[in-house]
């Protein structure tokens, strides 16, 4: 089922949710909107909390850098991007970032969508990464 009406999420306008050092993830289109077919984040990661290396086994990924720097992990590849940079990673592709200097904000979405609610979970929830379809090392 496709998108049915406009989602409009104005700047702060989406449930929000901060981590200890700072870094913050802002649901822009939940999965549930988009009929499942996609979910996206607005991720401003601080260095030091970035993901572990990690491979989805049930979504595609799609990742534009907003800003900062950040070195990309995809598989042995390493990859120093920027702003504008875009990467669409397949779901089975183990990756990660590293943040150069102290911060990075990253515009995600979830093909098909669902894991969005793993990065901002409903209050009281504890996500799983098993449950998410998420392998960690």
């Amino acid at each position: 089922m496709p998108v049915q009406k406009p989602i409009l999420t104005p700047p702060h306008g989406g449930e929000m949710v901060t981590s200890s050092g700072d870094s913050s993830i802002e649901m822009k289109v939940e999965s549930s909107e988009s009929g499942g077919e996609y979910g996206a984040v607005l991720w401003t990661v601080r260095a030091g909390e970035e993901p572990p290396m990690h491979t989805h086994s049930r979504e595609d990924e799609l990742v534009y850098v907003v800003e900062g720097q950040l070195v990309a992990r995809v598989g042995d590849a390493r990859v120093e991007v920027g702003p504008g940079a875009y990467a669409a990673l397949p779901r089975g592709v183990p990756h990660t970032i590293e943040v150069v200097g102290d911060q990075a904000t990253l515009l995600v979405t979830f093909v098909p969508g669902g894991l969005e609610r793993f990065l901002v979970p409903r209050k009281g929830e504890q996500p799983d990464p098993a449950a998410f379809g998420l392998t960690l090392p």
